[in-house]
């Protein structure tokens, strides 16, 4: 089966549990014969207190240099081992794995302290497949000879981005928000999607920065031609030309090019004119120092600039929810319940709106006189509320500033 490593099923695990408790009760046979208790052990090995019950127990899966070590200690060598532990293993244990439950996929990461499962409906181990397959196959580029770094965050960004471009693709009901955080992302974190020369690298980290640039990226591609066809560029501009552009324009504060993320412009070459801003982020955790101030002196001074959002939140847990923090509205009756994210939008008007890609989000009610409204996306077409904002934006702008 292709990939059959990837692909958790009720008799791969258990034969993997039997395998891996056949290994175990070796180890605990062998520590046995030698007379030793676990203490004396993790003494010899310099080990916290635990680490030899809990290896035993199977709460905690060696590595094979622990095991090893552990061998020594008892007179015993790798040999010794598999002689009594003979069987398939059928899969490697992965940082994200998927199983088919009927027409669905379980989805299976570690979640903190949590073996967390994310139910993904209508999706098939196929499907799952040729997702991670884009990731890993776009990420492969890095094991080229003489990659320089900016060639890396290319190879990166387009990974991770045409990675979730294909899954919203094949899995169009989705929650965009929930296959970004529980899917592409954990697929990322796992070592063995990437070359083998970057495994010592904290895929963690490596993400924070990967992450924003392939937002970017998939803004970009999913709305680049439609917005052309009204006259507006959707750009990931380099220095040199946001520096440009901010040159053409005052509006009383600060703007540093290096903090603005993917630009609204209009005209070409020489002509080119900066109308907008678009404030992409994954989350409201992310740093919005920045973003808030910039925003709110291009919105007083009559330019466009709208937050972008995949509005991830979610409370580790064995089956996690990625509620966003855009959910409570309020309706005119009773208390109100929003988070203070929300009435920076709709109250205080930091950003012209908020566009969120999280199914959980709610939108701003038509009847609530909001000074900027929030809205909700997918990926199913380009033609939709953001584009339709933007375009009705853009006359605004060139009957305010004459752009």
């Amino acid at each position: 089966m292709r990939w059959a490593l990837m692909q958790r099923t009720s008799s791969t695990m258990t034969s993997n549990t039997d395998y891996l408790s056949r290994v175990l009760q070796r180890l605990s046979a062998f520590r046995g014969e030698a007379e030793l208790n676990p203490a004396q052990v993790e003494e010899r090995l310099i080990l916290g207190p635990g680490w030899i019950g809990a290896i035993e127990a199977g709460a905690i899966h060696p590595s094979l240099d622990v095991i090893a070590s552990m061998l020594s200690v008892y007179g015993k060598t790798l040999t010794d081992l598999a002689d009594g532990a003979t069987g398939s293993v059928p899969y490697i244990n992965r940082s994200i794995a998927a199983e088919a439950v009927g027409s669905d996929l379980d989805i299976h990461f570690a979640y903190a302290r949590h073996d967390a499962t994310y139910r993904l409906l209508q999706a098939s181990l196929d499907q799952f497949t040729q997702v991670v397959l884009t990731l890993r196959n776009g990420l492969a580029q890095l094991s080229r000879q003489n990659v320089s770094d900016e060639q890396e965050k290319a190879i990166k960004t387009e990974s991770v981005a045409s990675a979730f471009l294909k899954a919203v693709e094949l899995w169009p009901s989705a929650n965009p928000s929930d296959i970004w955080w529980f899917v592409v992302y954990r697929a990322y974190c796992d070592q063995y999607n990437h070359p083998s020369e970057h495994s010592r690298l904290d895929f963690t980290q490596s993400w924070k920065r990967t992450g924003g640039w392939a937002l970017e990226r998939i803004l970009e591609r999913h709305y680049g031609t439609a917005l052309a066809a009204h006259g507006i560029n959707l750009v990931i501009a380099d220095g040199e030309r946001k520096v440009r552009l901010l040159a053409g324009i005052n509006i009383g504060h600060r703007l540093e090019a290096d903090k603005m993320d993917v630009l609204l412009t209009v005209g070409n070459g020489a002509a080119e004119k900066l109308i907008g801003v678009v404030h992409v982020k994954a989350s409201f955790a992310e740093r919005r120092t920045d973003d808030v101030p910039m925003s709110q002196a291009l919105v007083d001074a009559g330019y466009i600039s709208p937050l972008w959002t995949m509005d991830c939140k979610s409370t580790p847990s064995a089956r996690p929810v990625n509620r966003g923090e855009l959910g409570a509205i309020f309706d005119g009756q009773g208390a109100d319940g929003r988070s203070a994210k929300r009435k920076d939008i709709e109250d205080d008007g930091f950003f012209s709106a908020c566009f969120s890609y999280n199914k959980n989000t709610r939108a701003t009610p038509e009847a609530y006189q909001a000074r900027a409204r929030v809205f909700i996306c997918d990926f199913s077409s380009p033609n939709d509320s953001f584009t339709h904002f933007i375009v009705s934006e853009r006359q605004r702008v060139r009957t305010r500033l004459g752009i």
